[in-house]
């Protein structure tokens, strides 16, 4: 489903090299749920971006369904994100003016769904994370755990097949963090999504079927 080949990030800084990634392999298999876990600045959230196409590699390929992403243009790459991939972030990204229905709405318009039958993929969506009775609601009218489930309906809302998790638990206390992840597994079994998850926190990574340890932009292996 996903294989990264010596992928390298080299970040400029003035007259300093910063080696985000060092020759990266990676594979993950279609319906798998990795956990990518590392400290903050170990390069975790720059190899998510890459496998997204949210940004370049220096060096290395990204193939997705045996198709390189890294040798697409913006335009293909914007039609890639829109189809095939649902991004979850930290800081949900919400538009604070929207409502929930509304925010869900939103890849859809970019996609040219009908509003019709937007609006009922968006309630379905919203129902499907608990928050049926949320529909109006905007997000300074939700609580942290609800936003996450908005965002995580939103993030479903074209039907991809890749999601990819950026700390989407960073912000939360453990106990809304694992009604999260509960979300995240049920919704995976439901619509056979592949997930792809960076997280600091191991008692969330621990949700995975596999855990890979990043240190330093290099692979340090997997945990048991």
């Amino acid at each position: 489903m996903i294989i990264a080949e010596k992928l390298s990030k080299v970040y400029h800084m003035g007259e300093t090299r910063v080696h985000a990634l060092r020759e990266i392999d990676i594979e993950v298999e279609r319906g798998e749920f990795v956990s990518i876990v590392g400290a903050s600045g170990s390069g975790k959230s720059t190899l998510l971006h890459i496998l997204g196409g949210l940004d370049k590699p220096t060096g290395g390929r990204v193939y997705i369904n045996d198709k390189e992403i890294t040798a697409l243009g913006e335009y293909e790459l914007a039609e890639l994100r829109s189809s095939k991939i649902g991004f979850i972030f930290q800081l949900h990204n919400l538009l604070p003016e929207l409502t929930a229905l509304e925010n869900v709405e939103l890849p859809m318009v970019f996609a040219g769904i009908s509003a019709r039958k937007r609006r009922k993929r968006a309630e379905k969506l919203l129902r499907s994370v608990g928050l049926g009775d949320r529909l109006g609601h905007t997000p300074l009218q939700l609580s942290g755990g609800q936003q996450q489930r908005v965002a995580i309906a939103r993030a479903l809302a074209n039907n991809p097949e890749i999601i990819l998790a950026d700390e989407p638990t960073g912000e939360l206390d453990s106990k809304t963090g694992v009604k999260v992840m509960g979300t995240l597994l049920k919704l995976r079994e439901s619509h056979g999504a592949t997930l792809v998850m960076v997280t600091h926190d191991m008692e969330m990574a621990k949700f995975g079927d596999r855990i890979i340890k990043i240190k330093d932009g290099r692979i340090a292996g997997e945990v048991a």
